[in-house]
């Protein structure tokens, strides 16, 4: 046992209480979270991983996911092994310390790289306060009034896609047209009525939010810093079946997409992914900043996904509240905005009733909880409280 305690890799335990010591100087110290650490520490953190995970065209995350359990099954293998040759040489119990002792530094180092990249930054100042807004209680009338503000916003954004579109399609030599073989008239009717169908391709998608929210930290100081491309993740698919449509995975500074969700909810998921790697941890906050970064955007689809995004938020919290307000709201909704909602809820509906889809959510309600969300998935929905003070503060969003 002397021999073991004289390790001198033993000091990696120290990651506990560095750990320990980082969250409470967060929650308790005024002032620590937000300019010593998201402001300082944090950003050098991000640029330097950033940097170095941003040069690969594929998701690092997503790779570590994949091998964590082999990995997991093969140091387990491994150890069973070392234990039994142990055992004839009456060192097994001197074996299954170190194995325990290895096991607890690696959930150390894992554990303190997270407290590093997000957890202190759960503690920051809000995004509200870094733009001076009045979160308030809210009234019926006033979140039907933005319902009718977002829907005339979302649905004139999607005019400029759809218009754009018809023009290319008006601008193609006669020979393509033909092949084709579709009247004017007719493929108008598919693009304006018909679900979102981007011209963008994944890759020119992630780079529009990745403007987007460089965009929009020139003007939003709290938001500076680096911005690496979002990654497309290989196994979107599954993702949904965990109910994930995207994630932010702080060991490597890495915004993941699901790219298998209708188009049009694509945009807005990168910059809510960006937004927690520029330190903004709270879902809520992170799903308002890309709000804001779709709206001042270049990019005609990115302006439409966080147009239609918000939309679908504030009508359906009417919704619960008032049925009767939501028929003053429902002719300034397009069809073409009411396909891609429809579309956006078949295509979810098709995974709820699995086993995996219930695991995620409660997996992603209970991570949230630990991080001082209380109200775990239902924080999302909290974007609305920031929305309503914008609109009460500016009369439109």
């Amino acid at each position: 046992m002397k021999e073991l305690l004289k390790e001198k890799k033993n000091f990696l335990l120290l990651a506990y209480p560095v750990a320990i010591l980082l969250l409470v100087l967060a929650r308790c110290v005024p002032g620590f979270a937000e300019y010593v650490w998201a402001r300082g520490i944090y950003r050098c953190f991000r640029f330097v991983v950033a940097s170095i995970t941003g040069l690969l065209p594929f998701s690092l995350a997503e790779i570590i996911v994949i091998l964590i359990l082999p990995a997991f099954i093969f140091l387990l293998v491994r150890a069973v092994i070392r234990a039994v040759r142990a055992h004839k040489d009456r060192k097994a119990l001197l074996t299954l310390m170190r194995t325990l002792r290895n096991f607890l530094m690696a959930v150390g180092f894992i554990w303190l790289a997270f407290t590093v990249a997000a957890g202190v930054n759960y503690s920051r100042e809000g995004i509200g306060t870094a733009l001076g807004l009045e979160v308030g209680a809210n009234n019926i009338e006033d979140l039907k009034g933005m319902c009718i503000d977002l829907a005339q916003k979302a649905a004139a954004a999607r005019t400029e896609v759809e218009d754009k579109r018809i023009r290319t399609w008006l601008d193609d030599p006669e020979d393509i047209k033909e092949q084709k073989r579709i009247p004017q008239e007719e493929y108008e009717s598919i693009i304006r009525e018909g679900a979102f169908d981007s011209e963008h391709t994944n890759s020119e998608r992630a780079q529009a939010a990745r403007e987007a929210m460089k965009k929009l930290s020139d003007e939003v100081d709290v938001l500076w810093g680096a911005f690496p491309r979002p990654k497309s993740v290989l196994f979107s698919r599954f993702m949904s079946r965990f109910d994930i449509s995207g994630i932010f995975f702080p060991w490597t500074i890495e915004a993941n997409v699901n790219v298998d969700t209708p188009d049009h909810t694509k945009g807005f998921v990168a910059c809510h992914e960006l937004s927690h790697v520029a330190g903004f941890m709270r879902e809520d906050e992170a799903n308002f900043i890309a709000y804001l970064a779709c709206r001042q955007s270049d990019d005609e689809e990115l302006v439409y996904s966080g147009y239609i995004f918000a939309f679908s938020m504030a009508y359906n919290k009417l919704y619960d509240l008032s049925r009767e307000s939501c028929a003053e709201v429902v002719p300034y909704v397009s069809a073409g905005m009411a396909a891609d909602m429809d579309a956006n809820a078949e295509y979810w509906d098709q995974f709820k009733d699995g086993a995996l889809y219930e695991a995620g959510s409660t997996m992603n309600n209970t991570y949230l909880k630990l991080n001082g969300q209380e109200d775990g998935t239902k924080s999302y929905g909290r974007m609305l409280d920031l929305m309503m003070a914008l609109y009460r503060r500016d009369g439109e969003v």
